[in-house]
């Protein structure tokens, strides 16, 4: 037996829902004045027409969408990029000035005994030694004080401060000469072993040369002198 469909509704057979002209005015104000948007009013105008029972989960949708819209919204306007940029003169001086780089103080390299001295004696008083002043002549190297007066045409003085020929011959000079020359070279030696060769090697090679040639002119006179013997004696 075929199942009957009633107008007034059952089972298999909702009844309709018939809007008035006004009822459909008013929904249309609301969704007016609460701008919602063009797929929630197409949805409820289609019920509308349909005869269908209006949707209450509409509204709860479109507040999750606005929720949800917002949400986006406000993460791209929080979000942010680091771009590598170069700084301003003036920022990086500021903070030069602010935290300065630390600097230890210079170490030197090869602490003799003399920084020994100055450090033992800072560390027993506290403060740093007084200089010594000393007599130039004093502290005036040996090997050189020599060399020195011949250069400047100046003659040995004697206890007194008198003027005193040399009493060394030619022979004895000429010993001297050989014997500050080796003493030359190994002062060399010693300075190129610290790694300060390059500090005294042209004075030193200068004062070398000229003590050779005066050997030379020795050993001219010499010849000269037994020349003249050999010359006498023919």
């Amino acid at each position: 037996m075929p199942v009957s469909q009633e107008n007034n509704g059952g089972f298999w057979n909702t009844p309709k829902v018939v809007y008035s002209e006004q009822t459909k005015a008013i929904i249309r104000d609301l969704m007016r004045e609460s701008n919602v948007a063009n797929s929630y009013r197409q949805r409820i105008n289609s019920q509308m027409s349909k005869g269908e029972a209006l949707n209450a989960s509409a509204n709860n949708d479109n507040e999750t969408t606005n929720k949800r819209t917002n949400k986006r919204t406000s993460l791209k306007k929080t979000t942010r990029f680091y771009r590598p940029s170069r700084r301003p003169r003036n920022a990086i001086l500021n903070a030069l000035d602010d935290e300065p780089p630390y600097r230890p103080p210079p170490v030197p390299k090869h602490a003799g005994a003399v920084e020994k001295t100055r450090l033992a004696h800072l560390m027993a008083y506290g403060e740093e030694p007084k200089s010594r002043t000393s007599d130039p002549r004093k502290l005036e190297n040996g090997r050189f004080a020599f060399l020195r007066r011949r250069l400047q045409g100046a003659r040995k003085l004697g206890p007194h401060g008198s003027e005193e020929d040399d009493p060394c011959t030619d022979e004895d000079r000429f010993t001297e000469l050989i014997r500050e020359v080796k003493e030359r070279r190994q002062f060399l030696d010693q300075m190129r072993v610290m790694g300060k060769e390059d500090l005294y090697k042209s004075k030193v090679e200068t004062e070398i040369s000229q003590l050779v040639r005066e050997m030379e002119l020795i050993d001219m006179k010499r010849s000269a002198e037994m020349q003249s013997t050999i010359d006498d004696q023919t």
